[in-house]
């Protein structure tokens, strides 16, 4: 059977845990050459290690993505090293939750810098690429925070309901040759889910709110993923995928 990916390359923002490294290894697997970025350099090298037992076309760059220079550095040396970027997923993470009474501007904005400034740059960076190429594929990871009002984090939504909105407007300027999508997760079993759900009794509530009784494991996000960025999904391009349980389905989630 084809590999979905085959010889590709496909550059992974956060992607030395949860969703983003369980998408590198899919990757790997559908025979790609995949680029890995991560802010913290010990968990980066743990997820090369890791990844290079599915395959040894992995490449690890040391970053944080709110640095614009060294995010825009990256991309060109990958460009460089290899004449082309077949597939960007966008999904590195940045979360400030606070009431917005309690909130001040920089602690707003770190919300934006990782989920929506870095999406435009690194867009904006191997966009122009894609297009001479005539091919390529965006993935950008939002989250159902970005569809839904939630308490304690109104930057965080503010960002995702713009990234949402900015992966449309994307997709519009990148026809007919590039695609772009947005998929919009619920809970995952990420390092971030962790952190903004910290204790056993509020992940237990969660839990209870979602249609299928379960929060998502990181796989299930990097399967869609993945068929996004092949050509499996050759005629889709401005849609949103949103990968909950059937949480926001539910109006009445919870009763």
């Amino acid at each position: 059977m084809k590999q979905k990916l085959q010889n590709q390359i496909i550059y992974i923002t956060g992607a030395s845990a949860g969703i983003g490294l369980s998408t590198a290894d899919l990757c790997l697997k559908e025979g790609a050459t995949v680029v890995i970025t991560g802010r913290n350099e010990e968990r980066l090298k743990k997820a090369e290690s890791i990844l290079s037992k599915t395959s040894s076309n992995v490449e690890a760059h040391h970053l944080d993505v709110s640095i614009e220079s060294d995010l825009i550095d990256s991309l060109n040396e990958i460009y460089k090293k290899f004449g082309r970027i077949d597939g960007l997923v966008n999904n590195a993470p940045s979360i400030h939750t606070g009431k917005i009474i309690d909130l001040d501007m920089p602690s707003w904005r770190t919300n934006f810098k990782a989920n929506l400034d870095a999406v435009f740059l690194t867009t904006k960076t191997v966009l122009p690429w894609m297009i001479a190429a005539k091919k390529g594929s965006i993935v950008n990871v939002a989250s159902v925070v970005g569809l839904r009002g939630t308490a304690y984090m109104s930057g965080y939504g503010a960002a995702k309901s713009g990234l949402i909105n900015f992966s449309k407007t994307s997709a519009i300027e990148a026809a007919p040759n590039v695609r772009v999508n947005c998929v919009i997760p619920g809970a995952v079993q990420t390092p971030a889910t962790e952190r903004a759900i910290p204790n056993e009794d509020l992940m237990e509530a969660t839990i209870k709110t979602i249609p299928l009784k379960r929060i998502a494991k990181p796989e299930e996000l990097a399967a869609p993923i993945v068929f996004l960025l092949s050509s499996e999904a050759s005629f889709i391009t401005g849609a949103d995928l949103i990968i909950d349980g059937g949480k926001t389905a539910d109006l009445n989630a919870g009763n």
